[in-house]
């Protein structure tokens, strides 16, 4: 009998002490009973982007064996407010774009190029550069609490690996980046504006069509822009001899925004001051020839159509005010050169490489 209960008892210890061991493994993986670990990226995609989301968090969880979440869809239009540790995936223009939420408010974004034929390829491209923006961020913490990084990751849906590329800083083989680049700061990513486009189009000032060539350079921020411009007139009817405005090179400086953007469509707008440089007294008949200028102001709405990438059709209107119109003699009195305001319209074939 005293053999019985002394097995009883050993049988006892042996199950406690693996219970106990259990429980200790469990702490020891950080899950408790009745809760998930903690995920390592919470994936915020549009509707859209949801199905893709689910197949990146596979191969996430594939790659780290950490749990990976799909959440809800992130703040319209303010990708930068989702919370630390959530990863925004959104549309843009054929691209997957992920912005990262950052401890203190910080983000960080990229941008992948995926083939939407190919929905593998896709998924571990997003992973790769989700995978990307979670270690910058984690090594970037690790240094003074330095500003984010200004973040690029490209990567054709066919890629094995998201190219990561830091404005300014030299790029490894592997498609690391050696060093962090700009900070963004306030003023979030810059983009370069340019483009060459043809035009055609009528104002008060003209009795027929005239038209011509015309190119611009600026810089962008969140699709708002400074920009310099100039148009050269390649054919216009004389018209009024007093309004020579739309037969001589013009030169714009101003402010360009393009906020929106429905499909293929981009509504945009643009105001700022125009300058004129030609022979305007010798084209009314007076025998100076020398070279004057004309100083206005310029207000214009646009409507593009994106017809394939880089090329676009626009429709455009605007309205001209000229600041200082010539005063002319004419016997015994005294008239203003051409009409204070001009409105005009145009067609034109943009291009922007």
């Amino acid at each position: 009998m005293r053999v019985l209960w002394a097995l009883v008892y050993l049988l006892g210890g042996t199950v406690a002490a693996a219970t106990a061991h259990a429980q200790q493994a469990l702490e020891s993986t950080g899950v408790r009973a009745g809760r998930l670990p903690e995920p390592m990226l919470t994936l915020r995609p549009e509707p859209a982007l949801r199905v893709l989301a689910q197949d990146v968090a596979a191969v996430l969880e594939l790659r780290t064996g950490q749990r990976v979440e799909v959440g809800d869809a992130p703040p319209p239009g303010i990708l930068e407010a989702v919370p630390a540790g959530h990863v925004a995936l959104a549309e843009q223009e054929g691209r997957v774009l992920l912005v990262l939420g950052a401890a203190g408010g910080r983000s960080y974004d990229a941008t992948v190029e995926v083939d939407a034929d190919e929905e593998a390829s896709a998924a571990r491209a997003v992973a790769l550069a989700a995978e990307a923006l979670r270690d910058t961020a984690v090594e970037l913490s690790r240094v003074n609490d330095v500003a984010p990084a200004e973040l690029s990751v490209q990567a054709s849906g066919q890629a094995r690996r998201a190219r990561l590329v830091v404005p300014g800083a030299p790029v490894s083989d592997d498609g690391s980046a050696a060093e962090a680049g700009r900070s963004k700061g306030i003023l979030g990513d810059i983009d370069p504006l340019l483009y060459v486009r043809v035009y055609s189009g009528a104002s008060t000032a003209t009795e027929s069509v005239a038209g011509g060539i015309g190119t611009g350079i600026g810089v962008c921020v969140e699709r708002h822009c400074l920009f310099v411009a100039g148009e050269l007139p390649l054919f216009s009817e004389r018209g009024d001899e007093l309004d020579v405005r739309y037969r001589y090179p013009t030169f714009i400086s101003g402010f360009y925004s393009r906020p929106f953007q429905f499909g293929r469509f981009t509504p945009g707008a643009s105001i700022g001051f125009l300058t004129r440089l030609g022979h305007f007294e010798a084209d009314m008949g007076y025998g100076d020839d020398s070279l004057d200028t004309d100083l206005g102001a310029r207000g214009s709405l646009e409507l593009a159509f994106e017809m394939v990438e880089g090329f676009d059709l626009m429709s455009e209107g605007g309205l001209d005010y000229t600041i200082d119109r010539d005063r002319l003699k004419t016997g015994d009195g005294v008239i203003a050169r051409g009409d204070r305001w001009s409105p005009w319209a145009q067609m034109a074939l943009r291009f922007r490489p």
